[in-house]
Formats: C-alpha cells, structure tokens, sequence
C-alpha cells in the first residue's frame, strides 16, 4: 500500500508527510499549536495509541497541512495504514458535551472529505476502510460512533467509523 500511497501522492517524501513505525506501541500528541503529531512517550499525555500486532511495518501520514495542504475541503488529521488495514484518523479536543457534539459533527465531514479525496487518486481494493474520531482521554476508549452516521460510512463508503482513542493492528 506504501508503494500506492507514494505514486498517487509523490510529494510526501519530500514534505515529510509519512514516517515508517517499527515499534510495538507508539503514543501520538496533537501539538495544539502546529496541529502537527507528536510522538511521546507511554507516560507522557496522549491522545491516540497505536498498537501493532503484526510482522510488518505500518506508515504514518501528517494529512493535515501536508498531503492536503492545497486543498479547500476539510482534511481530517492522519492517516495510518499497514498493508492490510487504512485508518482516516480525526482528533478533537473538547471541552465538554456541547462542544464535543459539535466537533463529532465536523469530524464526519473532514473523514468524509478526506476519503474521497483519497478514492480519487486510490483504488482501495483489499484493503479494510476504517475511521476514527478520536477525544482523548486517560483511559482506552473503544465505542461505536453514531449509529446513523456509522451505517452512513459502511453503506456509502465501505468505511468502519467509530470513536476511540486506540488503534491495533493484528
């Protein structure tokens, strides 16, 4: 999928979009200012963990502000793929129910946009579509999202959506 991923999308190299991950377990931050990824360690904050299960590596892709730097549509935050599986990942950062309804709102259109941004350059055969809204928080988080817009992904886009703040690849 690497291989797809660099000829739909040649500049990421040079703009440092995608990073290889090896390890086990990676901790991920969104900078508040930069609303760039930083990785942390276990015991520091963190808003999204990353497991992988597998023998393989798994690619890491800054899309805010890097793939889709040019582009007027809403862009969700990263996207994380090994071979088997393609993450669109959102962070939202809120405060409280309001706000956090508002933010799931704009995070099923910046997935959403994300996503047929992508299918545009990418045939996604054989490969698993998933979503993720991610609200940090202390504890591992693994819900469903919203039924109505969750059956929405699955039947129009052939895409998993959930809210959490846990990824694993096995």
């Amino acid at each position: 999928m690497i291989a797809v991923i660099q000829k739909a999308f040649p500049e990421i190299q040079e703009r440092g979009c995608v990073t290889e991950i090896n390890e086990k377990h990676l901790y991920v931050i969104e900078d508040q200012t930069t609303k760039k990824a930083k990785f942390v360690s276990k015991t520091a904050e963190n808003h999204l963990h990353i497991e992988n299960s597998c023998s393989f590596p798994y690619y890491f892709i800054q899309n805010d502000a890097c793939v889709m730097q040019f582009e007027d549509a809403k862009q969700c935050d990263y996207v994380i793929f090994n071979k088997l599986d393609f993450y669109f990942c959102e962070i939202k950062v809120a405060e409280n129910n309001k706000t956090k309804n508002n933010h799931k709102l704009n995070a099923y259109k910046q997935l959403e946009s994300t996503y047929k941004f992508y299918s545009d350059k990418i045939a996604f055969s054989n490969i698993v579509l998933h979503a993720i809204i991610v609200f940090p928080s202390k504890r591992r988080i693994i819900q469903t999202s919203k039924s109505t817009k969750r059956k929405e992904f699955k039947v129009k886009y052939k895409i998993d959506l959930r809210e959490g703040n846990y990824i694993i690849f096995e």
